[in-house]
């Protein structure tokens, strides 16, 4: 199966340029052994485009809790990591600066069932590393602040997502409801089936002020073992065909805004031209020019001179 990248990572793009080489220049040696040109045969198969991103995993509902007045936090009954259920005792707020102050205290409950996470804030585009509010801090509150204290973030870890940016010259291949397939670095070997269930209508800017779309996949089952901001990889089937006629994209060669093949055999190489269908990253359909066994040069034959 061959896979189209749809936006490489500097490291992971030489790494393949490496790997595809050798490859290729293995294939070569082991066609060229008895000294003629390298040749490719034409043959029958199936011919694949996948998209192929990563992202990292994160709760696909989740809630930063804030107290709505500002005081000092006199009691914190969870930690990071505990499962809570909605309407569950989470922190009390002792409104004002000072005990002077005699207000009534006022007490945070979880807002759904879910698990206690530290809160990150999002708003830069650039999580930073999260916090979990402790026992003794002033807090702002939200009738107080537009940037008030969040003390934490409960989330629903039975439904992940994918958080993916991608570039706008790709986003157009993707759909809301496209199904697609996504592994996990720390799990290998193992697939999740998945769905495309956001594809934003509108791009971000990032600091260097390029241009990328934000989309989300959605997990379609669980896992205990899943944990947000594990890397995921997304790969989705774009285009197909099944037992098609396909050469190399090694012997095809583009003049004057068409594409020819030179065909070896008994005599001089023949030059034919191509009438090209779907094509990965190594392979192309081959819908007129050329044969099923026939030989195809991977360079050009040398002209030769007259005497």
């Amino acid at each position: 199966m061959v896979r189209l990248k749809a936006r490489w990572k500097p490291l992971a793009a030489a790494a393949l340029v490496l790997a595809l080489g050798g490859w290729w220049w293995k294939k070569r040696r082991a066609t060229a052994a008895d000294g003629g040109p390298a040749v490719v045969k034409v043959e029958r198969g199936d011919i694949e485009v996948h998209f192929v991103d990563s992202g990292e995993l994160a709760p696909k509902t989740f809630v930063d809790v804030a107290s709505k007045v500002s005081g000092r936090v006199i009691e914190l009954t969870v930690d990071e990591g505990a499962r809570v259920r909605k309407g569950q005792k989470l922190a009390v707020i002792q409104p004002g600066r000072t005990e002077a102050e005699a207000y009534v205290p006022t007490t945070l409950t979880a807002p759904i069932d879910g698990v206690v996470m530290r809160y990150q804030d999002r708003s830069s585009g650039n999580p930073q590393e999260g916090r979990l509010s402790k026992l003794g801090e002033y807090v702002t509150g939200l009738m107080e602040s537009q940037t008030p204290t969040y003390l934490l973030t409960v989330a629903d870890l039975s439904r992940l997502i994918v958080k993916m940016k991608i570039s706008e010259m790709d986003v157009l291949k993707l759909k809301e409801g496209m199904d697609v397939k996504v592994t996990i670095d720390a799990l290998p070997g193992q697939d999740f089936p998945s769905k495309i269930t956001l594809v934003s209508p509108q791009a971000e800017k990032d600091g260097n002020n390029l241009k990328s779309f934000k989309v989300e996949v959605t997990l379609l089952k669980g896992d205990a073992r899943l944990k947000p901001g594990m890397t995921a990889r997304v790969d989705g089937l774009l285009d197909s065909r099944k037992q098609v006629l396909k050469a190399s994209l090694s012997a095809v060669f583009e003049e004057a805004g068409k594409e020819f093949a030179y065909v070896t055999g008994a005599g001089e190489p023949k030059k034919s031209e191509l009438k090209l269908g779907l094509r990965s990253e190594m392979d192309v359909e081959v819908l007129e020019g050329v044969k099923e066994g026939d030989k195809l040069l991977t360079e050009k034959p040398e002209s030769k001179k007259k005497p």
